[in-house]
């Protein structure tokens, strides 16, 4: 009877192992999964832009670049506004660890709910730019082996460069901003303390939280483990004053003590910021409850 229970329960736990290798390989193989435009080839220094659909009040266009980073082509799409003048603005806005920025117009509606909103004149026109921040290596994305992650580069210098050069808009600090959900909020937060003379505001929604991390400090802490080019976690690229900051989590995330616990080192530190907080989990649903809030915190017509 004992060997007939313990063969089942071996039985079972190589069953539920196998499970989770086949759920991780294949998370893995959606999130890396490359379309047909992606596999084109794509010279150093060339750009090619696709009007992919418009809407009222924007046009939706998809960007490829060559990453020296990433040594391959990157994209991202652009909300580009309607307007007699061109936008002067720019809020990136980064989509989570397994998703694709085409997710963000399918599950949040993102494109629809900017346009809806420029229509109501509640946002200032700006080029809304939703980054590829897919990587291969989860490991290499969060090691403290790598104290500067690649994402730095790519989206604050290149992604970020490639849209002053495309759209005409100037590194003056009043005119970018940064945000993004899960990985994209840690990310985007992340950008924000090494970037704060380039982005005036930045909103971290459901996001992770390096707890090594210092936040805009008078004075530089102990640099600690360094990469091959002298940078690590505290290296600090365009210095600046603290942004503006917006901090939202559902009540039922499993990040939400993550969330709760930044909210409350940033009050310990004195640095202002907003929080917001309502019933809701590490899902699409919630999201689409704060996006407006975010593009509101970002660009409302009147500051308040």
């Amino acid at each position: 009877m004992w060997k007939r229970w313990s063969l089942r329960a071996l039985a079972l736990v190589a069953t539920l192992f196998l499970t989770l290798l086949f759920l991780t390989a294949w998370f893995l193989f959606a999130s890396q999964r490359k379309e047909a435009f992606e596999k084109e080839p794509l010279a150093r220094g060339q750009i090619e832009v696709v009007r992919l659909s418009e809407r009222t009040n924007l046009a939706v266009e998809r960007v490829r670049f060559w990453s020296n980073e990433m040594n391959e082509p990157r994209f991202f799409l652009a909300l580009v506004p309607k307007t007699s003048v061109a936008p002067s603005e720019v809020f990136i806005l980064n989509h989570g660890w397994r998703d694709r920025p085409e997710d963000l117009l399918k599950h949040l509606k993102v494109d629809q709910v900017y346009d809806e909103m420029l229509g109501r004149h509640e946002v200032r026109p700006a080029i809304v730019v939703l980054p590829d921040v897919r990587f291969d290596s989860f490991y290499r994305e969060f090691s403290d082996r790598f104290p500067y992650p690649n994402y730095l580069t790519l989206v604050a210098e290149e992604v970020a460069g490639t849209v002053s050069r495309h759209y005409a808009i100037p590194f003056e600090r009043q005119r970018w901003a940064i945000g993004g959900f899960s990985f994209g909020g840690y990310l985007s937060l992340d950008v924000g303390r090494r970037f704060p003379g380039r982005f005036a505001s930045v909103s971290v929604v459901s996001g992770l939280v390096d707890k090594e991390w210092s936040f805009w400090p008078s004075q530089p802490p102990p640099p600690g483990p360094l990469d091959s080019q002298g940078r690590g976690k505290h290296t600090i690229v365009v210095p600046g004053p603290v942004p503006r900051l917006f901090l939202a989590c559902g009540t039922d995330d499993h990040l939400f003590s993550t969330m709760r616990d930044l909210h409350e080192k940033l009050t310990e530190l004195g640095i202002p910021h907003g929080w917001s907080t309502a019933p809701g989990a590490h899902t699409w649903k919630y999201w689409s409850s704060v996006l407006p809030m975010m593009f509101r915190f970002h660009l409302a017509t009147e500051q308040k």
